[in-house]
């Protein structure tokens, strides 16, 4: 793709604390605005308006917000690409009016965050780590499960017991691409797959549409991949925690603010549930005084699970592609305000 942009000068910032390069990003932009300046920043407003003049393309992680205040100190600006499927950073509405297109990059990791759902209900249900800890003890065979008699094991009484996977329920809360890739996995495994969703009408082969209640009610693991909203905001806290079963398990990668993390601590405590799987926070990074990093049945990853070999140079790619056409004034899936 090369640049039909004549005479254009201007500036792209690169805004990103995470990523500790950025080669493919500026090969992208500067085989296609070889005038363009390219500066890599920091999540700092001030510096990002040292290099406001000329400013005509901003990339720039979920986390740095772009709100009305910087976005009216940007005359130039033509367009953001936001790392990520998420742009709740960006005030897109204000953008909107002044004429930005903002774009984000969907779909980019479905199988990646999919593949960590059934770790999680894996690494639940098989007990990995447990057997291997006892194996190191000099414990063998069903003797390393447990030394009670065998015809009394009880899964519902016994949190180490290992459970099989096939024939179990999972509900997943948000069936949206993710939802959707999770549910085709889980069918894999042979699992009945139940959803929640009030935006999607009705089931298919792969998963049968539930009401929240019931779905709680009747899942082995629950998953949560909906997006934060004014309505799924706490949508999981004690009362619904209370639905599901003691034996079940809550794995968390869609946002963080969808389930209450105070109130999933007491039932954690409280022992109304078996475990969870967390990848997302309500705010982040995690502080590391969190109860949730010294609870033995927590899993906590560093909202990482998108993360592999393909997604990310997928992601750094597709993100600077977008910004490049957004420029040049041509629509990408990903735009979010592109009539």
């Amino acid at each position: 793709m090369k640049s039909n942009s004549g005479a254009l000068k201007g500036r792209v910032l690169i805004i990103d604390e995470e990523y500790n390069q950025h080669l493919a990003e500026t090969r992208i932009i500067k085989e296609n605005f070889p005038e363009f300046e390219v500066h890599e920043l920091g999540y700092s407003k001030d510096k990002v308006l040292e290099f406001a003049e000329n400013v005509v393309g901003i990339l720039a992680q979920i986390y740095f917000p772009i709100d009305r205040e910087l976005l009216s100190r940007l005359p130039k600006l033509r367009a953001i690409s936001v790392y990520g499927g998420g742009f709740n950073n960006v005030d897109v509405q204000y953008a909107t009016q002044l004429g930005i297109k903002v774009s984000r990059v969907p779909d980019y990791s479905n199988h990646e965050v999919a593949e960590h759902v059934i770790w999680s209900i894996l690494y639940f249900a098989k007990k990995p780590f447990y057997l291997s800890q006892r194996g190191r003890q000099g414990f063998w065979g069903a003797r390393a499960v447990s030394d009670e008699p065998i015809d009394t094991w009880d899964p519902e009484r016994m949190e180490n017991l290992p459970r099989r996977v096939h024939g179990s329920t999972l509900l997943i809360i948000g069936y949206g691409k993710i939802g959707k890739t999770i549910a085709s996995k889980a069918n894999g495994l042979g699992m009945n797959v139940l959803f929640y969703d009030p935006y999607v009408k009705e089931g298919n082969a792969k998963a049968v549409k539930v009401e929240l209640e019931e779905g709680l009610r009747k899942a082995d693991y629950v998953v949560v991949s909906a997006p934060l909203t004014q309505t799924s905001k706490n949508l999981i806290n004690y009362s619904t925690l209370k639905l599901m079963k003691k034996t079940a398990y809550l794995i968390n990668v869609g946002r963080g603010g969808v389930v209450n993390e105070a109130d999933l601590i007491k039932a954690l405590n409280e022992k109304i549930i078996r475990g969870a799987s967390l990848d997302v926070f309500e705010n982040e990074p995690l502080p590391q005084d969190s109860p949730f990093y010294t609870m033995p049945n927590v899993v906590v990853t560093p909202h990482a699970v998108y993360i592999s070999d393909k997604s990310i140079k997928d992601l750094k790619v597709t993100a600077a592609t977008n910004l490049v056409k957004l420029i040049k004034g041509e629509s990408v899936p990903g735009c979010v305000n592109c009539q």
